[in-house]
């Protein structure tokens, strides 16, 4: 176990693997629950779940909480509540693969958030990043039938917003509360099923009972994709670094393709193959910026 803990690699690896298995799930469930119920549930059990091991936290730190429940009410609304719901709406109609090089585009978006947000002008690599990463994503959409890779323009475009909302609320991480990571994830994760809760009201807020498969997707959910793929990247991120550790999510439509082709019998064609090569040319020319920098 201390072999695991301490290896970045591993942990770094595990969190885009579940990450990526989040989109699989996500692809095969929608037919048994909404997609504002799989998130709802999938947050509500990750803070029962987690609210043993942070009780005693929450109550030192809860002055700090109170004191910056706007931040985490913005957090959890975007990279929990608002990203997760848009993915799964997108995978009604879009395939996993697919989804998934989409999401790959999330660290290059970030850097146009920070232009936006806080003025942060990118250099002329990270420009030529932005480019090659977004000419990526338009080849992914004008491919969204080839291959015999489902896609609809809705499908895409929910998952797009998908990947933006993750990438504003990765930006908007630079403000969150001084307290403990876990704290802080249990606050994000109750901000989410706050948000949701109105959502999930208007359509019964009942578990879906009678469906196991369901019920076991929530319950994977709320423990693999959420808290311990959040602990796996934190630790990853302690180990070796933000930047660094950032490259490992180019790992998660690999995972997801590895999965998908088998269980969902998705395929690619070329162009989501050169739309994901783009991607990566500018994940990679924005990494090469942070290296010199």
């Amino acid at each position: 176990m201390d072999k695991l803990w301490n290896s970045a690699w591993l942990t770094l690896s595990l969190a885009a693997f579940m990450w990526a298995s989040n989109f699989v799930i996500g692809r095969i469930i929608p037919v048994s629950i909404p997609a504002v119920s799989l998130s709802f549930w999938r947050w509500a059990l990750s803070c029962l779940i987690l609210f043993p091991f942070v009780a005693s936290s929450l109550r030192k730190e809860w002055p700090f909480i109170l004191k910056s429940w706007p931040i985490i009410l913005l957090l959890g609304a975007t990279g929990q509540a608002g990203s997760n719901t848009f993915a799964y709406l997108g995978l009604h109609t879009t395939g996993a693969t697919v989804a998934l090089l989409i999401q790959s585009a999330t660290p290059v978006a970030i850097l146009l958030f920070a232009f936006f947000i806080y003025g942060e002008k990118p250099s002329h690599r990270r420009i030529m990043a932005i480019f090659f990463a977004f000419t990526g994503i338009l080849l992914v959409i004008l491919a969204r039938g080839s291959g015999g890779a489902t896609a609809t323009i809705s499908g895409l475009l929910l998952l797009t917003g998908a990947m933006l909302l993750q990438s504003l609320y990765a930006t908007l991480l630079r403000h969150k509360p001084p307290i403990h990571p876990f704290v802080l994830l249990f606050t994000c994760f109750f901000a989410a099923f706050l948000v949701l809760l109105p959502f999930q009201v208007t359509q019964g807020v009942s578990l879906p009972f009678h469906d196991y498969k369901a019920l076991l997707a929530i319950v994977y959910l709320a423990i693999g994709p959420s808290i311990f793929a959040f602990m796996f990247f934190n630790r990853g991120v302690h180990l070796i670094g933000a930047s660094r550790a950032a490259v490992f999510l180019y790992l998660m439509p690999v995972f997801g393709s590895l999965i998908a082709v088998p269980f969902l019998g998705e395929r690619l064609g070329w162009m989501h193959l050169v739309g994901f090569l783009l991607v990566g040319i500018g994940f990679f020319l924005s990494r090469e910026h942070q290296k010199h920098y």
